[in-house]
């Protein structure tokens, strides 16, 4: 009898298991269960998976793009997050879409249609004068792949330029009654001024980053002088040769410091005499030289010497733009080949055998390159040195600054803007500008000093003129400073005005949402 009952038992639960693996989901029915309710509107399974992977393949588009690497658009926190994203996005569009129907929003005027169709064949035109300019589709299929690309290039739609004007005309209707009175610019120019002065206290220099980039500042700490330039920039070749110079020192450099490095750890006691058994002969291969263009046959033009020369012939002027003696158009510095012996002992560590070698003809190398650097400098300084003593002697002889700036500088920050018609403001030690112009601005005893020329490793020669003090305190509120404050507040107190109505209007709207079921 317990057998029996038993055996009975065994197959009412193989039933039950049986029928259980029969239970088989109706994909269609599936895709169609409600997820999201907004009110009115229902968003179904599919339609919200279908959103979530939209989301999920742009997350990893912008990361793989901007960033490099690609995300696992499978990892469950991140699926978890998206879904969350996508309903509160959907649910935010949704009443704003309802609000618009209620205020009668829905349908764009003939004047905002305009706009909307407007912007559309901005996109369309785009596309098709850089993607479809000599296409030989028929206009139908042209018209098809145009606007597909614009879908796919600019995430844009007819439909969602429409849906966007919308919420732009549903948003100005929100916040129509907001405005900001002339106190609370004050109090916020007050914040800026403070924010600004404490700022400058840790960091004297970003105000002068400020000005000169033309940002608006707002409060000007004590410290800052104005000045102006004309720079004479040496020659694009010497540029070149001495930038080439330059990143070749600076690798040696970080080779060399990294084989000390190598070596030191590998606790070499007496590294000097391991490098004095060392002997390396270099032999330079020379680039090829090019053939310098005729317009530089003198380093400050030779137009620029035939001006100077008003009271000479043009034999004289000729003479005297050639009496430096010009190097030939290397624009390179030239690599070696290495020739190294050595007495080092047998039993010595070979890594270590190999890095004191290496670190020997880097050395060397170092060596021949700075020497090379020095010579570069000094005969780019003489390729631009009659063009700066030019501009020194009719400053000198008391022509106008400005109009000799406009003329003569290669400052493209004193040929236009705001700093032409300034200057520069800088202060002691100021990080940003090359310390030899900060040190030489500064050095200007009195308004209306000039310095000399001043060799600049960097550029050439600079000649500075101090044109005034910057005042300290705060900027007087007005004009554009008052206006672009007044904006800025506008457009916060809308946006916080907006938001805490979409707030009201979803608390006001029945949503509903079943998780439950998206991830079943």
């Amino acid at each position: 009898m317990h057998k029996r009952a038993l055996l009975a038992c065994l197959l009412v639960v193989t039933m039950l298991l049986s029928g259980c693996s029969l239970i088989v989901k109706d994909s269609a029915v599936d895709a169609a269960t409600p997820i999201l309710t907004v009110g009115e509107k229902v968003f179904t399974k599919a339609d919200v998976q279908s959103a979530v992977h939209n989301y999920l393949l742009q997350m990893q588009q912008m990361y793989s793009s901007y960033y490099g690497y690609n995300i696992d658009i499978t990892d469950a926190t991140l699926v978890a997050d998206a879904q969350n994203e996508v309903i509160n996005n959907l649910t935010r569009q949704t009443v704003i879409e309802q609000k618009a129907k209620e205020l009668g929003l829905d349908t764009l005027s003939e004047e905002a249609q305009a706009e909307v169709d407007e912007e559309w064949q901005s996109y369309y035109d785009m596309i098709k004068n850089y993607m479809y300019a000599d296409s030989e589709l028929s206009e139908e299929e042209l018209d098809a792949a145009i606007t597909a690309d614009v879908t796919n290039y600019f995430s844009v739609t007819k439909e969602s330029l429409v849906a966007s004007k919308v919420q732009e005309l549903v948003r100005a209707e929100a916040v129509k009654d907001v405005t900001v009175s002339d106190e609370q610019v004050q109090t916020e120019f007050d914040s800026r001024v403070e924010t600004a002065k404490s700022n400058y206290e840790n960091d004297l220099s970003s105000y002068g980053s400020s000005v000169n980039s033309g940002s608006v500042v707002y409060y000007r700490p004590a410290g800052y002088r104005l000045v102006k330039q004309i720079l004479t920039k040496f020659t694009a070749d010497d540029q070149k040769l001495l930038d080439d110079l330059s990143s070749k020192i600076t690798d040696l450099n970080s080779t060399i410091s990294s084989l000390e490095t190598s070596l030191s750890s590998s606790e070499v006691e007496d590294l000097d005499a391991l490098l004095s058994q060392v002997t390396v002969t270099l032999t330079e291969v020379v680039p090829e030289k090019e053939e310098a263009p005729e317009t530089e046959t003198t380093s400050t033009d030779l137009s620029a010497a035939q001006d100077a020369a008003t009271a000479t012939d043009l034999a004289a002027a000729e003479s005297e733009a050639t009496a430096t003696d010009l190097p030939a158009a290397v624009t390179a510095a030239p690599d070696f080949t290495s020739e190294i012996t050595d007495t080092l002992a047998a039993d010595l560590d070979e890594t270590v055998k190999t890095n004191v070698r290496l670190l020997k003809e880097a050395q060397e190398k170092l060596s021949a390159y700075l020497n090379m650097q020095t010579d570069a400098k000094a005969k780019a300084y003489a390729n631009i040195e009659g063009r700066a003593d030019e501009v020194l002697a009719k400053i000198a002889a008391g022509e106008d600054w400005d109009t000799l700036m406009a003329e003569y500088t290669e400052d493209p920050g004193m040929q236009s803007g705001d700093t032409a018609k300034n200057g520069y403001a800088v202060c002691a030690n100021m990080s940003g500008f090359d310390s030899a112009f900060v040190d030489a601005a500064m050095a200007l005893a009195q308004i209306g000093d000039t310095s000399d020329k001043i060799a600049s490793d960097l550029y050439g020669y600079y000649i500075i003129k101090y044109v005034a003090d910057v005042e300290e305190g705060p900027v007087t509120l007005e004009g554009e400073i008052f206006d672009n404050i007044k904006k800025d507040l506008q457009t916060q107190y809308e946006d916080e005005a907006f938001e805490a109505a979409v707030t009201s209007w979803t608390e006001a709207t029945k949503v509903t949402t079943d998780m439950k079921s998206l991830n079943n």
